[in-house]
């Protein structure tokens, strides 16, 4: 069991311990109290808990640079909402023809070159892509679940990191030529072969165990099979039952989840999809038998594609694995960004940061389905 699942409970029970979820505004002051973190007092002023970053840049004086759990009976400034344009009134300014003319005889003193700054380093890039929900996808509140975990495990670690983030929907491309040539320093979100395993794996999981640093565990996801409803792959209860099948997986997803169970070539066809999207497209046409994915993933893109009457997942074969943020090993201050990261997640564990993110970005799944 991972560190993600395993503390899941405590981050509900700080969750539910908040007792001033309704209480603040936006345009004033806010105490703090028991239970509470920018997140939630975000949410409350604006609606909109990625808005975090607002409060934090207001009350950095009293909050501190490392922007760890604010001590209870801390008096906040909760600037206004930032979407609702404020309205200020400007009198037109008066100048004395008189003052203009004594500006305009007053003689200009040189300003002296500055000393050139010395170059700073260029931001901490990542990359991640679409058509990944719940967890990567710019159309998605805050990107994606993943992305709001990976930018609040940033700002958890030191809110004065400077990042960029980028989409970029090739996702092979990202471990084949974007993080080797450091071009960018991280991706998200990727499952982490059994690289300490005894199980045989494919040429790319090896590279993939070979080359790149993982961070801990982000989120375990279940892996599963989906399939056409009549097709009689709905009541498999082995592995066994899927050789001679066409399994798509969309690339760049490890295939060690297929290895371990025997289903590589020439056992089965694999075929692999552009996106998930692409998989559940050959699934309806009849050009794959099977899909192999994440399966909120697969549900969400079954929902999306109306394909809920006609595809369903296996509900006898499915295999647990996490998500992490990678580095290429060749990159030192992003295998150095990682720990920070690592650091950053154990804070949103403790503040309750964690669940507040994962739960809302599952409910608003599941409301969307």
């Amino acid at each position: 069991m991972t560190f993600a699942r395993a503390l899941l409970g405590g981050g509900a029970a700080l969750l539910l311990s908040g007792t001033a979820v309704a209480a603040q505004e936006a345009c004033e002051t806010y105490k703090v109290v028991v239970g509470d973190n920018l997140r939630y007092i975000a949410r409350a002023a604006y609606g909109d808990a990625d808005l975090y970053r607002v409060i934090y840049d207001a009350n950095r004086a009293v909050i501190g640079e490392k922007a760890d759990i604010i001590e209870i009976g801390t008096m906040l400034n909760i600037p206004c909402d930032p979407n609702k344009p404020a309205v200020v009134a400007v009198e037109p300014a008066v100048v004395e023809p008189a003052v203009v003319e004594a500006a305009a005889a007053t003689p200009v003193a040189a300003t002296p070159e500055p000393a050139p700054a010395a170059p700073a380093e260029r931001p901490i890039a990542i990359v991640t892509g679409n058509g990944y929900a719940p967890f990567a996808d710019e159309t998605l509140p805050g990107g994606g679940m993943m992305t709001q975990l990976v930018e609040m495990a940033v700002f958890r670690a030191d809110p004065g990191i400077a990042y960029n983030l980028s989409f970029i929907n090739d996702w092979q491309a990202h471990i084949d030529a974007l993080l080797p040539s450091g071009a960018y320093d991280l991706s998200f979100p990727w499952v982490r072969p059994d690289c300490d395993g005894t199980d045989m794996l494919s040429p790319g999981d090896e590279a993939r165990c070979r080359d790149f640093v993982f961070s801990a565990p982000f989120y375990e996801i279940v892996d599963g099979f989906f399939a056409k409803r009549d097709s009689g792959l709905m009541e498999v209860t082995s592995y066994y039952g899927f050789q001679g099948k066409r399994i798509c997986r969309p690339e760049g997803s490890t295939t060690g989840v297929l290895d371990a169970k025997g289903l590589m070539a020439p056992a089965i066809t694999l075929v692999r999809g552009t996106d998930a999207k692409d998989c559940f497209r050959s699934l309806a046409a009849g050009e794959v038998d099977l899909v192999s994915i994440d399966a909120e993933v697969g549900d969400s893109t079954v929902a999306n594609m109306g394909l809920i009457a006609t595809v369903g997942q296996n509900p006898h074969l499915s295999t647990i694995q996490s998500l992490h943020v990678i580095a290429h090993k060749s990159n030192a201050r992003a295998v150095a960004m990682l720990a920070k990261l690592d650091q950053g997640m154990m804070e949103m564990y403790e503040t309750g940061e964690w669940y507040d993110i994962v739960s809302t970005a599952l409910t608003r799944q599941r409301l969307t389905q």
